[in-house]
């Protein structure tokens, strides 16, 4: 019970995170990155990868990350209707169903988009799409087979919401508010106003000549939208929680949103905007927890639900002032939003795909067709020609990687919530959270099975592997040593309880180098097995290791906000900082191939010449459509990036000039 309430205390800090579990509570957004327990990538040890820096690097000069391969079918956000088909999001995707006469569901096309897919507005023959990465893209649907992108315009990032009327098209565009986008030629959309608002737009309605924007924290805000070159805020009303869904019929707005403390009144909330400069309310529903998204037809509300509310809610709202609960379908799943079409209501379900459900009888809805998603990639281990991608709450994939511009799975096994995965031999170690340690037989990559697995005290979110022992980044639960000698029966041999939160460890001649987050670098003696003892710590005020990799006499580390930190490690009692650099974001995952450390640094992958430790430079970087939080790898000069919502990424590091179209140079 203890790693249960644990579990629903962590859960996904990051903006609209989905795929929680039943029971579980979503943090506030934030337009900063994710402060959640992760795990970088480790080396040192030999073994079949991970196995330190290899022998060979591109060649000096001007270089260049370009994109070679992406994997990209991740968590679905959003969809909408057009005709006979349904469009939806899936991470960097755009997935085509024909929607059929029998309670058929056939996928018949699918387009990449550069950035995570949060939200689609069919109007006419295109499809609008906020891309979280900070754009409009307008999609050509005229041939539902054959998707062209036809223009684009470039928004503030975290831009969550799309809604179109005429030739306009309103934006809730996070942190920036409003955005009013001219969207009269379809190849050319330009922005003609943007409109700041008291706090974070997640979700935009339009109402005749009235937006309405759902602000997070600050409750709804009443924009008039008469003149889309001027928005005026008329209104403005204060909801208890988090406000993230908006819609209305006739004279009343309704609102949903998420409890912030045991105490909100979380749930629907119905408002009388007759008067917009002064909204009143006029009906409420109590949730167990609340809701995201909400989509109105006739007297009936309908909710994508979160957490203890996971699923589908259907609400009579026929008096808006004593909304009635009708029915839902419950899932262990958060659901992010809902679109209607016919009698059918298509279910954007996070990490746990699309689902289709009869509501035909609101009292009962059956599930009638799933489609699955991928879910949010956290880290990598690369083996030769398949990459194992702990893929959070959808578990562990296998892919093949031997051609990367045509990535595909080959198997994968369900877990609680992977986050990081170690391949040695026929085996896979996986960090499952609060379920701990994961071993999968991947003998047979097309059929993985588990067969043995151990429950940690804390929340297992890194895993290294030599020889007979598996050492577990165990969050609270500090450093521990697992006998792995027979994997159906993994064994604790010993653990070390750190100041800190362990974030990742590496191995290397009898020591363990352990990331403890804010409580630095800890060395750990390790040639007694069963009785592991500290030699030295490193702390810096302000870094937050998250991520260590060992070169030599020299330990490299993913501090968080100041970047990276070179500290030589040759005498663990005295361990000095000799080198930094200092990145704009926050790193969080590093892996040394050669001369060059390989960072995930938020939103950016970059790359970091280190052969001078005391005068680490960036040489290449790349920019990311999700945050590279957990995951990267490296070798010969290819950089395997989990990319969080966005699925997997691979680039390969060349010289500048020779990128082609795959790829894009950054200018920071």
């Amino acid at each position: 019970m203890r790693k249960r309430l644990l579990a629903a205390m962590l859960l996904l800090a990051a903006i609209g995170v989905a795929g929680c579990l039943a029971g579980s509570r979503k943090s506030e957004p934030s337009n900063q990155p994710s402060q959640e327990a992760v795990s970088g990538s480790t080396t040192g040890d030999p073994g079949p990868s991970r196995s330190g820096p290899s022998s060979t690097s591109p060649a000096p000069g001007k270089l260049a990350l370009a994109l070679a391969g992406r994997w990209h079918n991740g968590p679905v956000y959003a969809s909408a209707a057009s005709g006979d088909h349904l469009y939806f999001g899936s991470g960097g995707t755009i997935r085509v169903l024909k929607i059929g006469t029998d309670d058929s569901w056939e996928e018949i096309a699918s387009i990449t988009t550069p950035g995570v897919v949060r939200d689609l507005f069919a109007s006419g023959s295109h499809l609008y799409v906020s891309d979280e990465g900070g754009a409009l893209r307008i999609i050509d649907i005229s041939v539902p087979r054959k998707l062209k992108e036809v223009g684009n315009c470039e928004l503030p990032r975290n831009t969550r919401a799309v809604v179109v009327d005429g030739d306009h098209a309103y934006l809730a565009a996070g942190w920036s508010g409003l955005a009013v986008v001219d969207v009269s030629d379809p190849t050319q959309p330009r922005v003609v106003s943007m409109s700041k608002l008291p706090g974070l737009a997640l979700d935009v309605h339009l109402t005749g000549s009235l937006a309405l924007l759902a602000l997070n924290q600050d409750g709804i805000s009443l924009v008039d939208v008469s003149d889309p070159s001027n928005p005026t805020q008329v209104g403005h009303h204060v909801v208890p929680g988090y406000t993230y869904g908006v819609s209305t019929s006739k004279n009343h707005a309704y609102v949903v949103g998420l409890e912030a403390t045991e105490e909100d009144e979380a749930g629907l909330r119905v408002l009388d905007i007759s008067d917009p400069a002064a909204p009143v309310e006029a009906g409420f529903l109590k949730l167990k927890y609340g809701a995201e998204r909400i989509w109105i037809r006739d007297s009936v509300a309908y909710l994508a639900g979160v957490a203890n509310d996971a699923g589908l809610i259907a609400v009579d709202i026929a008096d808006p002032e004593a909304p009635r609960w009708l029915g839902d379908y419950h899932s262990g799943t958060c659901s992010e939003s809902v679109s209607i079409v016919g009698s059918h209501a298509y279910l954007a379900h996070g990490d746990r795909g699309l689902e289709v459900i009869d509501i035909s009888e609101p009292t009962t809805l059956p599930v009638v067709s799933h489609h699955d998603a991928a879910g949010k990639s956290r880290g990598i281990h690369v083996v030769g020609s398949l990459a194992y991608l702990a893929n959070g709450y959808t578990g562990l994939r296998i892919l093949d990687i031997s051609d990367p511009s045509r990535i595909r799975e080959l198997g994968n096994w369900p877990t609680y919530r992977s986050l990081d995965v170690y391949v040695s031999g026929s085996h896979a170690y996986v960090a499952d959270e609060f379920a701990g340690l994961r071993v999968i037989d991947v003998s047979d990559p097309s059929s993985p099975r588990e067969v043995g697995s151990y429950n940690t005290p804390g929340n297992t979110v890194g895993v290294t592997v030599s020889g007979e022992y598996a050492y577990l980044a165990d969050g609270k639960g500090g450093f521990r040593v697992m006998d792995i000698s027979n994997p159906a029966a993994p064994t604790e041999l010993s653990f070390y309880e750190t100041p800190g939160t362990v974030r990742d460890v590496v191995v290397v001649d009898r020591r363990a180098y352990v990331a403890d987050g804010e409580s630095g670098l800890r060395i750990i003696d390790i040639s007694q097995i069963s009785e592991p003892r500290e030699l030295g710590h490193y702390q810096s005020e302000g870094a937050d290791i998250r991520g260590v990799q060992i070169v030599g006499s020299h330990a490299f580390l993913a501090a968080g906000y100041p970047g990276l930190k070179v500290v030589d490690i040759s005498d663990p009692e005295n361990l000095m900082e000799v080198g930094s650099f200092d990145s704009p974001g926050r790193m969080s995952s590093i892996h040394v191939s050669g001369s060059y450390a390989y960072v995930g640094d938020t939103n950016w992958v970059r790359v970091i010449d280190i052969s001078t430790p005391s005068a680490p430079r960036q040489v290449a970087s790349y920019q990311t459509p999700g945050t590279v939080i957990q995951g990267i790898w490296a070798s010969d000069g290819t950089a395997y990036a989990a990319a969080h919502q966005a699925g997997l990424m691979i680039l390969e590091l060349e010289p500048a000039g020779d990128q082609g179209s795959t790829g894009a140079l950054s200018k920071r």
